[in-house]
């Protein structure tokens, strides 16, 4: 009587909050929900105790209960945590995902440290929760377990203190509560001109413009299979584990599929040599990183190489001798998302292989200046063929959630924001210009708070010489601005990012092109380019037909790019217009009509508002100031 009460209990518990928490599309919390989340959060320890009561008698009997077989139900994990990130889940996915994840870590911990199970059970116990909590196969459930189970235990023997509430915290932030404060680290920042105002600064239009093209989120496959079944229940589809599918309709197409399949290499060149042809007159090439595909589970050092060098090899032929600024996504390492500090040297955990390639494989674009930092941590800096502008390229995946050397050690993160600040400061005595490239922008629920705000400060010390900063890793075609810490309304800079190559996740491919001054060496103009999947494979023997989707301030009727004048696109006009916002979200996803067919309301509408004004972890006083605004 006691379990089923305790049972009965927490699934009303649940379902209450849920009516308050969990009927929200939204993305970006707002104080109610805030609040209601940690209303729910305080019902998890209960949850979490009675689990491993239960889950240790299944492994000592074999007997699974009714009351486990009933929390197995409610913490299944949705397909879509492999696809998106954790805060772009609906609410109640990512609420029972955290239930999940502090779960089954707090009953691995304790059966681990107690000295019940050894790695090889702890490992197959890991690989039967996998089974019955998701609607993966058992090669994907095996691979994954014994890809990580190494880098988690040897986190967990290095932090005995280490709590499974610290390690969610870290995965799942900010869903699943707050990262713990022994994580929290400042870097030194030098004192600057105070901010009296935004931004206005800008240059009009002119013939001498410089031109970049921005490509992100390649995801190449090489197990892409032409007629491979699209629909599977495996993270990635279209492969050739599968075979060809039987139905016409499950059938993989020649030029992608926006089910959840990688890009043939038909498309990856496609894109590059397209790209090239519409624009010939380019100056230099941004690429963002994640150029590996989505089977985190079989991921190897040689197959990521392989698929780098395919790459690589790709962009010096499509573009000869032209600039090339390349950083690293988080799906570059193997395991996928994991960068170790740098005195990691053990070569089953370390990181070392992949940035020795990159400092190898880029040396065809960046002097040997670059070499030292590329070696160490996979990030650099170097100057354009316009001297006036420094090109620094950050990899800062090692602050990403799902980076599990997140909960060992953030000095290499600290290092890493220190070069970064020291490198401005050098470029702002110089009378340099800089643009930053990197994979993840700062905002939404990728990186780390602590990192996050870090970041942010930086940004706000050299606003002035910062002429724009370029990002990956969402998938989605947007713009960010940036607003001062202190003074949320005060914009001072902005970002691009730059959408995805890739139709995994359903996004229609797409590249960028810039228009930049070469006063302040901000973007004048965005265009995005695209084509349609459905029609690019109805032709399957001819290339794809590539469109101008939208120039950026000509559809919208923005009279300059400056951050103020973004701001007051986004707070006065882009805030109160239904039309311009769904016109807005569309471009996003690259009108995409796998995505667009399922329609998009008013709140989904506002989240792409507020992804918008969204720079930092946590801090969602801009976004709470125009998200209700009527829409007309």
């Amino acid at each position: 009587m006691r379990t089923s009460g305790i049972e009965m209990e927490l699934k009303l518990g649940f379902l209450l909050l849920c009516i308050l928490y969990c009927t929200s599309a939204y993305r970006i919390r707002t104080e109610e929900e805030i609040a209601n989340r940690e209303n729910m959060l305080k019902h998890i320890d209960s949850f979490t105790e009675l689990f491993i009561s239960e889950y240790t008698n299944f492994t000592r009997t074999g007997i699974q209960t009714p009351t486990l077989e009933s929390m197995m139900k409610m913490m299944q994990i949705p397909k879509e945590f492999a696809t998106e990130e954790v805060g772009d889940l609906d609410a109640e996915a990512a609420i029972m995902t955290c239930v999940a994840c502090r779960s089954t870590f707090a009953l691995m911990l304790n059966q681990y440290r107690t000295g019940q199970r050894d790695r090889e059970q702890l490992t197959q116990d890991s690989i039967t929760l996998c089974l019955q909590l998701t609607s993966y196969s058992i090669i994907v459930c095996e691979g994954a377990v014994r890809k990580f189970v190494d880098i988690v235990l040897f986190i967990v023997d290095s932090r005995p203190s280490l709590t499974a509430n610290q390690m969610c915290s870290i995965v799942l932030a900010p869903d699943c509560g707050d990262p713990d404060p022994i994580y929290d680290f400042t870097i030194n920042v030098s004192p600057g001109q105070p901010i009296t105002g935004p931004k206005t600064a800008f240059t009009p239009r002119n013939s001498n413009e410089m031109k970049i093209l921005h490509f992100t989120d390649i995801h190449y496959d090489p197990n892409y299979l032409v007629g491979g079944f699209a629909n599977c229940a495996d993270p990635i589809c279209c492969r050739r584990v599968n075979g060809l599918a039987p139905n016409p309709e499950d059938r993989a197409g020649q030029w992608g599929d926006y089910r959840s399949c990688g890009t043939p290499w038909q498309s990856v060149e496609d894109a590059l040599r397209s790209a090239n042809a519409q624009h010939p007159d380019a100056d230099m090439v941004y690429v963002t990183g994640d150029y590996v595909d989505h089977g985190i589970w079989e991921t190897t050092q040689a197959g990521n190489t392989q698929i780098f060098d395919r790459l690589y090899a790709m962009f010096r032929t499509v573009f000869g001798n032209k600039p090339v600024f390349i950083v690293l996504g988080n799906h570059e390492a193997n395991p996928t998302n994991q960068f170790a500090p740098p005195h990691i040297t053990d070569p089953n955990l370390a990181t070392h292989w992949l940035y020795q390639h990159a400092a190898t494989a880029w040396s065809h674009w960046l002097p040997a200046s670059t070499q030292a930092t590329i070696r160490r941590g996979g990030y650099y800096t170097a100057l354009s063929p316009d001297s006036r502008l420094r090109i620094i390229g950050l990899n800062n995946n090692d602050c990403y959630n799902l980076n599990f050397w997140m909960m060992y050690s953030t000095d290499q993160i600290a290092e890493q924001l220190q070069w970064f600040h020291d490198t401005l400061l050098a470029a702002e005595r110089a009378g340099e210009m800089v643009h930053v490239v990197t994979h993840m922008s700062s905002g939404g629920s990728s990186c780390s708070r602590w990192w996050s705000r870090e970041y942010r400060r930086v940004i706000e010390r050299f606003h002035r010489i910062i002429g724009a900063q370029f990002f990956g890793h969402s998938h989605q075609d947007d713009v960010v601005v940036f607003y001062a810490r202190d003074q949320h309304t005060v914009a001072i800079n902005a970002g691009w990012v730059g959408g995805t190559v890739t139709t995994h996740s359903g996004h229609s491919p797409n590249y960028n092109v810039y228009h930049v001054d070469r006063v302040h060496f901000q973007v004048n103009e965005k265009e995005s380019w695209s084509y349609n999947m459905n029609e690019a494979n109805l032709n399957p023997a001819t290339s794809p037909v590539w469109r101008q989707l939208y120039q950026f301030t000509q559809h919208f009727g923005i009279s300059n790019t400056s951050p103020a004048s973004l701001d007051n696109f986004v707070s006065n006009i882009l805030s109160r217009s239904r039309r311009l916002l769904t016109d807005y979200y569309g471009f996003r996803m690259s009108n995409s009509p796998f995505i667009l067919a399922r329609g998009c309301d008013d709140n989904c509408l506002r989240n792409s508002l507020c992804r918008i004004v969204s720079n930092e972890v946590s801090d969602n006083r801009k976004c709470d100031e125009i998200r209700n605004f009527p829409l007309t």
